[in-house]
């Protein structure tokens, strides 16, 4: 499809592109009079805020307008945007007589950074819902949802002095037994790249090694540490001890709260990495199915079987650590709704104090995007039933939602969602996801969110997601964390 643009609307086409993509998804934008129809957009200035929009087609002509008043006057130039969006929005709802997600005109990542905005200004949770459904126009369950989210996280966030002191510490590991259909992570096969190991772990224990002295020098503690991945556990016993002992020595203080560890794969779990995690202080653990159907694990490529699944729980169970999470994924190749309901009823069996259920995300970096004529993507109505079953399975163990984020590309529209049982929130996945608190990522592909602690504010920046250029690049990747880790301790 091709969608022409008016002078103004192809100026915002940045702003506007992810409203019309829900309707028309990769539809081709021109700044041009012609196409399929013609979208014309007129914007006042930021005195008078308000958005119209215009579409004709052939034998049609619609119009919208909107008016809207900022929360500060500061945020002026996003309330014209936001008019602009919505604008867009309910057009094209009129135009193509469908309405193709319930988010409205949310399209980002994170929707609940809106809601704790808004109760930063003191809102009650009431005057939120209305403003969420009245100005992005969510559908009533999503405002109940995210307001209910952002409840539970509110003590978690960090006050400004807070921010100062208290950081996170991302590690990531970018080996796994085998590459999932699905995976768009840094992730190697590790018998394929065993050459890559050595190289890449010496080069980790050195960037933890002085990032951590220079934490611990500078005043700062880590109230949380993380490592992913990739599948960590996939390192031989070995070198998975040094990477602990290197983790228990430089990182984790009397001050760490959590640590989390992806063990993910079931194959790469024995009683001898068990003891050893727990020895380490570990006490959140991750065990991922993504699916409990042996068929689908085929599909997806992961080297075993359902009874190991069943068999890694029950033994993490004899080492005690206090949190166990699950990672589940919706709409993946040839399942049904029934299988969905068949790998809840397995979960509800092994209790976890936490399940994170991923919508299937078709990502460019994944083998499953260049194999869709295989595995076609699910419908809509099917993803949203998945995800009940679900939001079942959740509610029968106990467990609020706690965190939740969107990517595009997601089956159904909908959203990854954790869920955990009161007290097993993960502290991690809601600093990181609502960007509170500065997040150091360490090895492979890791991400560091540097937060300025009076306007929350931040910059992102990111280590290679290839192993050998992490080696050849680390000092420089450590020189420029140096410098941020004197900038926060001096803020």
């Amino acid at each position: 499809m091709i969608i022409g643009l008016s002078n103004i609307a192809f100026e915002y086409r940045g702003t506007i592109q992810d409203i019309i993509w829900l309707f028309y998804p990769g539809a081709e934008l021109v700044a041009e009079d012609r196409g399929d129809f013609s979208l014309h957009l007129n914007l006042g200035n930021l005195e008078e805020l308000f958005a119209e929009a215009q579409l004709f087609a052939k034998d049609v002509s619609l119009a919208q307008r909107e008016e809207g008043q900022p929360i500060t006057p500061e945020e002026s130039p996003n309330e014209l945007k936001r008019l602009a969006r919505m604008a867009v929005y309910k057009l094209l709802v009129s135009y193509s007589r469908t309405n193709p997600s319930p988010w409205g005109i949310m399209t980002g990542i994170r929707p609940t950074k809106v809601v704790h905005r808004l109760l930063d200004f003191g809102w009650d949770i009431e005057l939120v819902k209305n403003y969420l459904q009245n100005n992005y126009a969510l559908r009533q369950d999503k405002a109940n949802l995210i307001t209910s989210v952002a409840g539970i996280q509110r003590p978690f966030l960090l006050s400004k002095e807070q921010t100062k002191k208290l950081i996170a510490i991302y590690i990531g590991i970018p080996f796994c037994p085998s590459r999932c259909l699905y995976c768009s992570f840094p992730s190697y096969p590790i018998k394929r790249h065993r050459d890559m190991v050595d190289p890449f772990l010496k080069a980790l224990l050195k960037e933890i090694q002085v990032i951590g002295e220079a934490i611990k020098s500078q005043g700062l503690l880590v109230q949380s540490i993380y490592l992913g991945g990739g599948t960590p556990t996939s390192l031989n016993y070995d070198k998975f001890q040094l990477l602990l002992q290197a983790i228990q020595q430089y990182l984790k203080t009397n001050h760490t709260l959590e640590f989390t560890v992806e063990g993910g794969r079931p194959d790469t779990l024995n009683d001898d990495v068990f003891a050893l995690l727990a020895d380490s202080g570990v006490n959140r653990l991750s065990i991922n199915p993504q699916s409990m159907n042996q068929k689908t694990l085929d599909i997806i490529g992961r080297a075993h079987t359902v009874e190991d699944i069943y068999d890694s729980f029950e033994s993490a169970r004899k080492y005690s650590f206090p949190t166990l999470n699950m990672d589940l994924i919706i709409g993946l190749p040839g399942e049904t709704v029934e299988d969905v309901a068949r790998t809840m009823n397995s979960v509800l069996m092994l209790k976890p104090e936490n399940i994170t259920v991923h919508a299937l995300a078709l990502k460019r970096a994944s083998i499953l995007k260049q194999r869709l004529a295989e595995f076609p993507l699910l419908q809509a109505e099917e993803a949203v039933a998945m995800w009940q079953e679900t939001a079942r399975g959740a509610a029968v163990l106990g467990q609020q939602p706690y965190y939740m984020y969107r990517q595009k590309q997601m089956v159904g529209n909908l959203e990854n969602i954790g869920y955990a049982l009161p007290g097993h929130e993960c502290i991690y996945n809601i600093q990181m996801i609502e960007e509170r608190q500065t997040i150091i990522g360490l090895g492979v592909g890791a991400g560091s969110k540097w937060v300025d602690p009076e306007t929350f504010t931040l910059v992102n920046e990111y280590n290679a997601k290839d192993p050998r250029q992490y080696v050849e690049r680390l000092d420089q990747y450590i020189a420029r964390k140096l410098q941020h880790i004197g900038e926060l301790a001096n803020a």
